[in-house]
């Protein structure tokens, strides 16, 4: 992988969609997956957080592969 510019600009917005839908899917009503509430309830909470967690490793990504120069 080369160090550039353009690929760490890419990166941190995949990471700002990846933060935003994850909070959208927190915070937002749940789908209706299974019978109670709460168990859609943690389940939203778990796609968010993961959503969440692919978006801090892409920024992540984009600071170790921004140029210095």
């Amino acid at each position: 992988f080369m160090k550039s510019k353009e690929v760490a600009i890419v990166l941190m917005l995949v990471s700002g969609l990846f933060a935003l839908a994850g909070l959208f899917t927190m915070l937002g009503s749940p789908e209706r997956l299974v019978g109670g509430d709460a168990y859609n309830y943690i389940t939203a909470a778990g796609r968010g957080t993961g959503l969440i967690c692919v978006g801090i490793i892409a920024a992540v990504l984009a600071n170790a592969l921004n140029p210095t120069k």
